[in-house]
C-alpha cells in the first residue's frame, strides 16, 4: 500500500498518518494468529517506506506465527486523551538478515541512550533477532483532540 500524502484515512491525511507513526512512541499492538487461536502481542516499531518495521527473537511465538499466518492487523493509538491513532490490516514478512538493524531502528526510537542497561542487554542478542515488515492493506485513523477539548 502506498499511503498518499493528501488522501484521507479517516480522520487523517496521509502526511498526517506518516507523522503521527513517525513520532508516537507507544508500541504496536500487534494481532496475529497463533496455533490455539489469536493474540495481541504489543512490540516496539519504526515506521519507513510505508512499512511497519518491528523485530522478535526467532524462537519467538511471535515469528514462528508470523511464518506460518502473515495476515495481521495493528493498532497504534495514543494512552492518553486526547485519544487518536491508527489501525490497520496487512501482511508481514519476516526477515532473519534485518533483525539486527530492525532492533537498532526500534533501541533509537524508545530507548535514545545506547548505554541503558535494556538496550545493551537487548543488543547482546542482536544475531537472535528476526525483523518483521509489515506492508499495510487498509489504513484507517481516528483523532479525537477536538471533541476532547477540555477535558
Amino acid at each position: 500500500m502506498n499511503i498518499q500524502d493528501d488522501e484521507k484515512y479517516g480522520a487523517m491525511t496521509g502526511a498526517e498518518v506518516v507523522a503521527f507513526l513517525s513520532r508516537t512512541r507507544v508500541p504496536m499492538r500487534l494481532a496475529i494468529e497463533t496455533s490455539k487461536g489469536p493474540l495481541v502481542v504489543p512490540l516496539w516499531f519504526h515506521f519507513a517506506a510505508d512499512q511497519l518495521w518491528a523485530c522478535s527473537m526467532a524462537q519467538s511465538l511471535v515469528i514462528k506465527s508470523l511464518q506460518q499466518r502473515p495476515t495481521v492487523a495493528f493498532d497504534i493509538s495514543t494512552n492518553d486523551p486526547p485519544y487518536k491513532g491508527v489501525r490497520g490490516r496487512g501482511t508481514a514478512r519476516c526477515v532473519a538478515a534485518d533483525g539486527p538493524h530492525a532492533l537498532d531502528k526500534v533501541l533509537a526510537k524508545y530507548v535514545k541512550d545506547d548505554q541503558h542497561s535494556l538496550a545493551v542487554w537487548l543488543r547482546s542478542r542482536a544475531d537472535e533477532e528476526v525483523a518483521i515488515a509489515i506492508t499495510p492493506t487498509w489504513l484507517n485513523s481516528w483523532d479525537f483532540s477536538e471533541r476532547m477539548r477540555g477535558l
